[in-house]
């Protein structure tokens, strides 16, 4: 399950509106929207603050588990074993997500031309 997904359940689960944990919280209301909704993510010092009203854990809003932390650690040390990839990684690290979207069809549309 996803931040949004989560956080949405947890202030359910409190039985909070939007707005009252966004001024238990000391965040806009739509702000909390963005988070269950649009993918947006908080600044640690507001996960702590939505954990601490919501009477949870960070791990809970995060879905932290150890399958994903294991992939993660794979991925990484793939990326690190090889020096292209790194390289792109970090040229891709530079790009808002519109131009990394162009690339990656881009290079979807140069794959499918070579078959």
């Amino acid at each position: 399950m996803s931040f949004g997904k989560n956080l949405k359940k947890m202030r359910k689960k409190r039985g909070l509106t939007q707005k009252e944990l966004a001024e238990l919280v000391g965040i806009k209301r739509s702000t909390v929207a963005g988070y269950e909704s649009k993918n947006q993510e908080p600044s640690y010092e507001i996960l702590k603050k939505i954990s601490d009203t919501l009477q949870c854990s960070i791990d809970t809003l995060l879905d932290f588990n150890e399958k994903n932390a294991v992939k993660e650690k794979s991925l990484l040390k793939e990326i690190t074993d090889n020096k292209e990839l790194e390289q792109l990684v970090d040229y891709l690290k530079e790009m808002d997500s519109k131009d990394i979207s162009f690339y990656r069809k881009l290079i979807e549309f140069i794959e499918a031309e070579k078959n």
